[in-house]
């Protein structure tokens, strides 16, 4: 499985593809042993996050302890607009975990045990965060996946930025201060390509800010975060 694969069967799990995507990808589900094994390694990853966290309305503070932590300057007669999701990926699972559920209470007639799967063998250290919009949005957040053996963080779909700025991904360690991980590619590309050394951890934040061209002038963030999420390992 090639990069793109992988990435490809995490979007069908995690319900991100448009309705002829997912067509697609399921009729090669269907054909291909190898990428039905990737979804199916991708199920029962994600399956425990989906169990342990729920759709919820976010407290109105979230917004405000956010900018206060990556410490943004101020903007005189900005009205904060709060309309944080969940940053876990339940935010995205309540229609997946209905379909599993549906799955799950179907019954099956098993007539011989089934051979055993061999699933691919995963990079080690995987991580995912589930980003959420600061603001309201019409597509989903989304998903950051981190492999530390490609020095590499993807993202499932892009981020809309305006001609003449960039969208800037940032780690924030627990406690620490924002370190920039390099500029979103502008097009069809969504991989930012990291070193060893400054690969996020889990439990540290991702955000990505919306900076002037060529990256933030001051090594911090300048303009506004318009999306962030916590890496958990898989």
């Amino acid at each position: 499985m090639t990069p793109d694969d992988r990435l490809l069967a995490a979007e069908l799990v995690i319900g991100l593809l448009a309705a002829e995507e997912a067509a697609a990808a399921e009729a090669r589900r269907a054909q291909d042993a190898d990428f039905a094994a990737e979804v199916a390694w991708w199920e029962t990853r994600f399956a425990p996050l989906f169990d342990q966290y729920r759709e919820v309305a976010p407290p109105p503070y979230l917004a405000a302890r956010i900018e206060a932590m990556l410490a943004l300057p101020h903007v005189a007669g900005r009205t904060p607009r709060v309309h944080w999701r969940s940053l876990a990926i339940g935010a995205t699972g309540g229609a997946l975990a209905a379909s599993f559920a549906a799955w799950l209470l179907t019954p099956v007639v098993v007539t011989a045990p089934a051979p055993p799967v061999t699933t691919p063998a995963r990079p080690a250290g995987l991580m995912v965060a589930q980003l959420a919009w600061t603001d309201k949005a019409k597509v989903p957040a989304p998903v950051a996946i981190v492999e530390p053996a490609l020095g590499s963080v993807r993202l499932t779909r892009g981020v809309d930025t305006p001609a003449d700025r960039d969208g800037q991904l940032w780690r924030i360690p627990a406690g620490g201060t924002p370190v920039s991980l390099g500029l979103l590619p502008r097009g069809g590309a969504r991989e930012v390509r990291v070193a060893l050394a400054n690969l996020p951890a889990t439990g540290s934040t991702l955000a990505i800010s919306i900076e002037p061209r060529g990256g933030s002038p001051t090594g911090q963030p300048t303009g506004p975060v318009v999306a962030a999420g916590t890496l958990e390992r898989l």
